[in-house]
């Protein structure tokens, strides 16, 4: 079974010179109805070394993972807010310190939500996905579960920014997933689509970018967490459209409220 949120995206102009633009707009969790699984990947990249995005987590739920997620303070995870639309946060369970899914690692530390802070998420649009989860209890932090660090309040990232996201989505629209953790250079793009509450990204010499299950997960810039894995346009990776992810430093002032909260 598979759930599928379609928004199209269109750019009207009078003038016959500007470039008409029309997109479909696709948020999919694809569901395996037998293993009861939400299936998510990257396309087009690498095994990463493990441990070596030591903020990255896993949600999950009857230990299948869904989305991604970041450790943004000892007790605080950031995500997608598209990612718990109709779920109960009591069903998830919070994976930190994994690179296999599959393998009981001991690096990997389990936790439950105890609290969710929202900030005005827009399923139509899309604006505003970002989602903070207070965990419940601290993260024993270590060399393999750190705390990702935040840009400053309204930051910019220039286009052609070498950046790296990460996460255990599908390997391509209709590809399988991958057991261990997957990650992908990509670079900052201002393409016409790209809205101002996002960063897009791209790989546009080659078929590769984020995909179903990706979501909530981190895109990293200089060793700053900017985005947050959001949505993608018609298919995984297709070499033409950008990936966008939800800008954090526009949120910086949100993060932080829940953060002292």
């Amino acid at each position: 079974m598979c759930w599928i949120r379609v928004l199209e995206y269109r750019a009207v102009s009078n003038n016959m010179d500007h470039l008409l633009l029309l997109g479909t707009i696709m948020l999919v969790w694809q569901v395996n109805a037998d293993a009861g699984s939400f299936k998510t990947k990257i396309v087009g990249g690498r095994e990463a070394i493990p441990n070596s995005h030591p903020y990255i987590a896993s949600l999950q739920i009857r230990r299948q993972h869904f989305c991604g997620g970041s450790l943004i303070a000892p007790q605080f995870l950031m995500t997608a807010a598209h990612c718990l639309s109709n779920l109960n946060p009591n069903m998830v369970t919070v994976v930190l310190g994994a690179h296999s899914l599959l393998t009981n690692e001991d690096s990997k530390q389990t936790f439950r939500i105890s609290q969710v802070f929202e900030n005005g998420f827009n399923p139509q649009t899309l604006e505003n996905d970002i989602l903070i989860f207070k965990l419940d209890r601290r993260v024993s932090l270590n060399p393999r579960v750190q705390v990702v660090a935040l840009p400053r309040d309204n930051e910019t990232v220039p286009t052609g920014t070498a950046c790296v996201t990460s996460g255990w989505g599908q390997l391509g629209t209709n590809a399988r997933i991958p057991d261990r953790l997957q990650e992908l250079n990509v670079t900052v793009t201002s393409r016409d689509l790209c809205r101002p509450n996002n960063i897009c990204t791209g790989v546009f010499m080659r078929q590769a970018g984020i995909c179903f299950g990706d979501s909530g997960g981190p895109l990293v810039c200089n060793g700053v967490i900017q985005g947050i894995s959001s949505f993608i346009i018609q298919s995984c990776g297709n070499g033409v459209a950008p990936d966008f992810f939800s800008r954090v430093a526009l949120f910086r002032n949100f993060i932080d409220r829940a953060i002292n909260s």
